[in-house]
């Protein structure tokens, strides 16, 4: 009987293990930014910071942060609307700051209301502003981008009426949001009063967990018994107080109030958010990814003045990290959604 002697057979060695250690960092690292989306825009502010303290010897924190205050508060306060959902942008944010700038120089200041009691009256006066504008959209049932760009019209004719021409207010204790506070900058007070209305709000309460029910699905949230039109409307009233402080910082800065402020930091803003990796959508986001927003377009607008780069180039700059920005969020986000 013969017998048939076969090859030895070499076993296969199976890749499965070799390809998931592989990939599994890569897939930790886009969930990470997914689940973190700050992280785009933080990461492109301490590059540019990096870049700025390299080009600029005299790059000084005080004066920097001062000059960020501003754009990060406008950031800051177009984030509850935009987190309350429906595509609520508020475009009546900048026009709101320069309505705070300009009541305090024609309104409070001349009659002795000048002092620190000054910043809850203003405040307040920026909540009922952006309580109107969510009662319209809420109650009116309109889009909110259509209400917001009504009110932007009506405050910056409302602002045009206050001071056709520029009020000159000096000697106030906003000055000191130009320098320091003691041993603080004045810029880190100023963003840090509208950093604690929201923790106060969000954190204390619960309405943080709220508004992101309310921004991811509104129809979901109403049937668990969320009152989503007084969430939406507290929203945009939180962002309407954020914005007043805002006004004050520009006053601290320049000593001037001016109506001709009244657009320059509607699309910005809104940039900043974006490029903070907000969801436009709603339902997700905070303040930190507006302040890293803001603090990546401040940098660049710095290292490009620097460097000379034209004012033209740099709307082009703002759109091409836009839509970095916007497409790293969507690959992130479908990362994070195939991960669960």
């Amino acid at each position: 009987m013969s017998t048939t002697n076969h090859p030895a057979l070499t076993p296969v060695p199976d890749p499965g293990p070799q390809t998931t250690a592989t990939t599994a960092p890569r897939r930790s690292l886009r969930s990470l930014f997914a689940r973190h989306t700050y992280l785009f825009a933080l990461g492109l502010a301490l590059a540019l910071l990096v870049a700025n303290l390299v080009n600029q010897p005299n790059f000084g924190a005080t004066s920097q942060l001062a000059n960020l205050a501003p754009l990060g508060i406008a950031a800051m306060a177009s984030v509850p609307s935009i987190m309350s959902g429906r595509g609520g942008i508020d475009l009546s944010i900048s026009p709101l700051m320069t309505l705070s700038a300009l009541l305090y120089a024609t309104q409070l200041h001349p009659i002795g209301l000048g002092g620190y009691v000054a910043l809850p009256v203003l405040m307040v006066t920026g909540a009922l502003v952006g309580t109107l504008t969510g009662l319209l959209i809420v109650v009116g049932r309109l889009q909110p981008i259509v209400v917001t760009l009504a009110m932007f019209f009506v405050l910056t004719g409302v602002d045009l009426k206050l001071a056709p021409s520029p009020t000159t207010v000096s000697g106030t204790w906003m000055a000191n949001f130009a320098g320091s506070m003691g041993p603080v900058p004045g810029g880190l007070v100023a963003l840090a009063i509208p950093v604690a209305v929201w923790l106060l709000i969000t954190r204390l309460t619960t309405y943080g967990s709220l508004l992101r029910s309310v921004g991811g699905n509104d129809v979901t949230a109403f049937t668990s018994g969320v009152p989503v039109g007084a969430v939406r409307v507290l929203a945009y009233a939180m962002g309407g107080a954020m914005a007043a402080v805002g006004g004050l910082v520009l006053i601290g800065l320049a000593s001037t109030a001016e109506a001709g402020t009244s657009s320059a930091y509607t699309l910005i803003a809104i940039a900043a958010v974006a490029l903070g990796g907000i969801p436009l959508q709603g339902g997700g986001g905070g303040i930190a990814n507006a302040l890293a927003g803001a603090a990546a377009i401040y940098l660049l607008q710095s290292l490009l003045g620097v460097l000379q780069v034209s004012q033209t180039w740099l709307q082009v700059i703002y759109g091409a990290l836009l839509i970095s920005a916007v497409l790293f969020g969507a690959i992130a986000a479908r990362e994070l959604k195939a991960g669960r």
